[in-house]
């Protein structure tokens, strides 16, 4: 399990870091890049996880909850499936989020997307 979740965020991490080390590279019909404020709600999951095998939800909240500590990518799944990767103002939000795995929160923040890949940047937890 560790091996794997260290695989797994080293692969995730690997194409984060491409798409922002290669802005210019065109990958497709589909690579637009949009930025705008906004508000969105979904389910706090750990992107591990939920990229590897599907898995979210109360069934999934502990081992989410201690990938997220762990410094694991958080995503927030929207309930027509739209994912998002989750960053704070240039830091991650995990400590913040955390406590929340497998909860359905509501985040604000500057929503991009490129190659296919979105992101919240900025996001900060609404009450």
């Amino acid at each position: 399990m560790k091996n794997r979740m260290k695989l797994t965020t080293y692969m995730v991490a690997l194409a984060f870091g491409a798409s922002l080390a290669l802005p210019g590279l065109s990958l497709g019909a589909d690579e637009k890049a949009s930025a705008a404020t906004q508000t969105i709600k979904g389910e706090v999951v750990d992107l591990m996880c939920y990229l590897d095998h599907g898995a979210k939800g109360e069934k999934h909240k502990g081992c989410a909850k201690k990938c997220i500590e762990s410094g694991g990518p958080v995503g927030l799944l929207t309930a027509d499936d739209q994912l998002y990767l989750v960053i704070g103002d240039h830091q991650p939000l995990n400590k913040e989020l955390s406590a929340k795995a497998a909860e359905t929160v509501t985040l604000k923040g500057k929503v991009v997307e490129r190659n296919g890949m979105k992101m919240i940047e900025n996001a900060e937890l609404q009450d």
